[in-house]
């Protein structure tokens, strides 16, 4: 029990000197080796921590590498790549005190934004039959309706069926949400077949009426010509 004891206070003297070790830096100060060392700015990095006869020596960040807050950090934080096969391309490019930062393609929208935009989406193409009711944007998606009724798209936007009633002609396909009404210029062919059958027959009847005229003056022609003769025959007799 006695073991038990001690080890508890000697974790609770540990806890307190840790506690007094962090609470002894303050914020621009970074504790290594039992040091309070002095934070190095934004943009650099530590070259060598300080000592007790020496400060804190900071070299800038290297190239493509970056640090945005007071730090004491050996190393500098790499800057992020906007990976085009993700969707991304460079919203803003990479500095010494900044990290990259990323934004999606033209006609991509982002996914992941926590921060910065880590992957995008390529906008939803509209279906025939449906029109974009909301274009997309850097961060939504595309939105998509469906056509009303008596209309039909190709996926962008909504167009009236034609009316073919409207246009004198004869409806031969009803339209539907993907298709444009299909009109047939029927009624006027109708028209000129008629015309002509029209004409046909009356040049048929003109020549049945020349025919029977002729026929009729034929017959009469050889009457007379019969009546003619008879008188003759009785003349000659007497």
């Amino acid at each position: 029990m006695c073991i038990f004891c001690y080890l508890l206070k000697l974790l609770l003297l540990l806890s307190v000197n840790i506690v007094l070790c962090m609470a002894a830096c303050n914020n621009a100060e970074y504790e290594i080796n039992g040091e309070c060392c002095p934070m190095c700015d934004p943009g650099k990095r530590v070259h060598k921590h300080c000592d007790e006869f020496t400060s804190t020596t900071c070299d800038s960040c290297p190239i493509r590498t970056y640090t945005h807050i007071p730090n004491g950090l050996t190393e500098c934080l790499p800057c992020s790549v906007c990976d085009t096969s993700n969707g991304l391309t460079v919203k803003q490019a990479c500095t010494l005190k900044s990290d990259t930062v990323c934004g999606p393609l033209p006609g991509y929208y982002c996914i992941d934004s926590l921060y910065n935009c880590k992957r995008a989406k390529k906008h939803s193409s509209c279906s025939p039959g449906q029109y974009i009711n909301q274009t997309g944007t850097e961060f939504r998606d595309t939105v998509c309706e469906h056509c009303p009724a008596g209309s039909y798209s190709n996926g962008t936007f909504c167009i009236l069926h034609t009316d073919c009633e409207s246009l004198h002609k004869t409806t031969i396909r009803e339209g539907t949400d993907t298709t444009d009404a299909e009109c047939s210029d029927g009624a006027s062919l109708l028209t000129v077949i008629l015309s002509v059958c029209g004409v046909c027959l009356l040049i048929f009847t003109v020549i049945a009426v020349i025919f029977v005229k002729k026929k009729i003056a034929k017959k009469q022609n050889n009457g007379s010509y019969q009546v003619t003769n008879t008188q003759d025959t009785n003349l000659s007799t007497f």
